[in-house]
């Protein structure tokens, strides 16, 4: 797997941070700080991480070299299907 990632996947991780602000159940209520932070830097890493697994098998069967930024990308689309959920609901 290849980890050089592009600053395009740089920068969607870094909405990935910001989504998961607004992904915090206590949004708007005072939420502790600690909790918030731990939440906005563990899930886009989490999610990532999860994001690798269909990413490494569909590589697999099409015969290309995984990237890292394949996951960051599919990662993304799962947070942000996550935050238009969070806003329907």
């Amino acid at each position: 797997m290849d980890f050089k990632a592009e600053w395009s996947s740089l920068l969607l991780i870094a909405l990935m941070v910001v989504v998961a602000y607004f992904l915090h159940p206590g949004f708007g209520e005072s939420p502790e700080l600690m909790k918030v932070i731990l939440q906005m830097v563990v899930f886009p890493i989490v999610v990532i991480a999860l994001a690798s697994i269909p990413v490494i098998i569909v590589c697999y069967f099409i015969k290309v070299i995984p990237d890292i930024d394949y996951s960051i990308r599919v990662g993304f689309l799962y947070m942000v299907f996550l935050l238009v959920w969070q806003f329907m609901a």
